[in-house]
């Protein structure tokens, strides 16, 4: 049936309709009837797929780079000394002696050397000896914190921020537990200050000044607390195996020069190395030698004393028992040979002298960590008895600091760590808690 408009024309629109009416009943009918989905309907569709493939991408991504962080972070955190060399330093044609002058802030307060601290006008870095150290232009290898130069390796130098202040506070506030003693502290700087050329603290193996560290701790100490000058001493023989090539410690011949300064800022005559037994152990393998097999071995040297000096120790399960000597003679080549020292690091050990020079009424608590084992026999000369204890394990003793030195009729103290100890908020805690 077709229909007309008002101008006689066919009305297309309802003949379609009436077309399209038809075809869909016959649809229906046969049960293929089928929906149209609009334009927009479908737009959206596909808007929403590419939205969820971009999210898609996205999370990939950002996993990609998460993982990659991971990757750095745990690198940088175990890497500490690699297995492989970072980077050879470059050298100049020059042979560099000089260091840098050394500037005081205003924060520095006392001396840094002597046998005296507070009370005496503020110095600075400078006021510390210049090392003359001989260098030869050779390159050197950085891993990670270590630098290996000649067959000798170099731990890196950063103290934690604030950590100067943070020590000489922790000292002050033992020697304010124990008013009626003598109070010293000694600062030892490593061989990467005196051993290792300007040159090559640059770079991949930038280190900071321990001079200028060791004056902010001195600064800081109070009145109380005489600061021992171990860095000059150890800088006139800075040419000799002071350190050991392949572990960050001092031998016993460092050990021995920093007991002189001892000696002479306390107004004692030091022991005569003349008059005591050089014995040796070779193979030493420091702790250098755990990340690189650049650095060579080490040989072990330690003196038997001209007198009697039994050792009565307390080790970190409580277990006590008397040595013949500060020294374990059992000791043998490979890396736990620094051992000989102390019997190695235990909470407390008493050394009882028979020194004819020891003053038998003087009683002498050395706090340390491993740069007190080496030095400690020497001190038995001066002292009826040296009493040593090793603040990272003396809360195992359940004692306090103050109470042990009342008990045992101490009369002297000294704190001695490397700079690395005392740049540590670390070990500056644990040195707190006793």
């Amino acid at each position: 049936m077709r229909g007309r408009g008002k101008n006689g024309l066919q009305d297309v629109d309802m003949f379609g309709d009436d077309i399209y009416s038809s075809q869909n009943r016959a649809e229906k009918a046969k049960g293929k009837s089928k929906k149209r989905v609009p334009k927009s309907t479908r737009t959206k569709a596909r808007e929403k797929r590419m939205r969820l493939l971009r999210n898609r991408a996205v999370l990939i991504i950002a996993g990609v780079v998460i993982l990659a962080l991971l990757v750095v972070l745990f690198t940088v955190m175990f890497k500490g000394c690699g297995n492989s060399p970072s980077k050879v330093v470059n050298v100049s044609t020059e042979t560099k002696f000089k260091q840098e002058a050394r500037k005081a802030t205003p924060s520095e307060a006392t001396p840094n050397g002597g046998s005296s601290s507070g009370g005496e006008s503020k110095k600075s870095a400078s006021s510390f000896k210049t090392p003359n150290i001989t260098d030869d232009n050779s390159p050197a290898e950085v891993y990670g914190e270590c630098c290996v130069w000649n067959s000798t390796g170099f731990l890196r130098f950063v103290p934690d921020q604030g950590s100067a202040e943070a020590y000489a506070s922790a000292v002050n506030s033992l020697a304010e537990q124990a008013p009626s003693v003598n109070f010293y502290n000694m600062v030892v700087p490593s061989s990467t200050e005196l051993c290792l050329p300007d040159r090559l603290k640059t770079g991949d193996f930038t280190t900071s000044s321990q001079a200028e560290f060791i004056t902010s701790v001195n600064n800081a100490l109070s009145d109380k607390v005489k600061s021992v000058n171990a860095y000059d001493s150890l800088v006139d023989h800075n040419n000799d195996y002071i350190y050991y090539k392949s572990d960050d410690n001092w031998t016993d011949l460092g050990a021995y020069y920093g007991y002189d300064a001892f000696a002479k800022a306390t107004g004692q005559t030091p022991l005569d190395l003349a008059n005591c037994e050089d014995k040796t152990i070779e193979g030493f393998y420091g702790s250098y030698s755990l990340y690189t097999a650049v650095p060579g071995e080490d040989t072990v040297h330690y003196r038997i004393l001209p007198y009697e000096a039994p050792m009565d120790v307390t080790d970190q399960n409580g277990v006590s028992y008397t040595n013949p000597s500060p020294y374990y003679e059992a000791a043998t080549s490979g890396s736990f040979t620094y051992g000989v020292f102390l019997v190695g690091d235990n909470p407390l050990c008493v050394i009882r002298s028979s020194s004819p020079a020891a003053q038998k009424d003087k009683k002498l608590l050395v706090v340390k960590e491993d740069y007190g084992d080496a030095i400690a026999p020497y001190l038995s000369y001066n002292y009826g008895e040296v009493h040593v204890i090793d603040y990272r394990y003396f809360d195992s003793m359940g004692m306090k600091f103050s109470d042990y030195c009342s008990q045992n009729g101490i009369t002297d103290v000294l704190v001695i760590n490397d700079v690395k100890s005392a740049g540590s908020q670390t070990q500056i805690g644990s040195l707190s808690a006793i």
